[in-house]
């Protein structure tokens, strides 16, 4: 784990993706003045003295900047674990430490890819670190609503709509059938994914569907 800017007796591990979806696919990248982050990314935080393993769940929007939108705790046994962290430091502090690991891993697979592209290499940063993550939030796995391999069906919460209006936004941005991009962001078929995409509509996550269209205001 990486701990530069981490308060002392913690170790600290910042991955794309949120729980949820136990860290599978890619969440779409954004413009962060001149950066590009992932919408949205965890920083796990374990202590070394108190028992506590925490999951602050960020989201990245050009617009608003980086927020916490979620904590979990990956440790059943904890008591105190997000105090445990908010006494350590604060949110700020955290977030700013997920973010620039994020820019060093991004960094790191760049030149990787850049220098030896062809090259037979271990896993890239960003899935090192996305199976460490995994490890340390085994325990929470198992009660999430919305865990599921693919084919099983998922539980439609307002978190994992939150996350399907995202990858469905990103896409129509970047000029990608929106629909298309859920169904293999999340490894579903696409009428899978468009029933999300319709229930994220119905909680108000997208824009109305327009007359004569064959989506939402966002595209199809």
């Amino acid at each position: 784990m990486q701990n530069d800017g981490v308060p002392d007796g913690w170790d600290y591990v910042a991955t794309p993706g949120w729980p949820y979806d136990q860290f599978r696919g890619e969440p779409p990248l954004v413009d962060l003045g001149h950066l590009k982050m992932p919408s949205h990314f965890t920083g796990i935080a374990v202590g070394k003295k108190v028992r506590a393993t925490v999951a602050l769940c960020f989201r990245a929007d050009p617009q608003s900047g980086v927020q916490l939108v979620s904590v979990m705790t990956g440790d059943t046994g904890a008591d105190f674990g997000l105090e445990a962290v908010l006494e350590a430091a604060g949110i700020a502090t955290w977030k700013h430490a997920a973010f620039m690991q994020l820019v060093n891993s991004s960094a790191t697979e760049w030149l990787g890819e850049t220098l030896a592209p062809q090259a037979d290499q271990s896993a890239s940063p960003f899935e090192q670190k996305k199976e460490e993550a995994r490890r340390l939030l085994a325990p929470l796995f198992g009660l999430l609503p919305a865990q599921q391999t693919p084919g099983q069906r998922r539980s439609l919460t307002p978190d994992h709509l939150t996350n399907v209006a995202e990858v469905y936004r990103e896409a129509h941005k970047q000029g990608r059938p929106p629909t298309v991009a859920v169904a293999e962001h999340f490894g579903v078929s696409h009428s899978a994914a468009a029933k999300w995409v319709g229930a994220a509509r119905k909680q108000g996550q997208l824009g109305p569907v327009a007359k004569g269209s064959r989506g939402s205001v966002e595209g199809d």
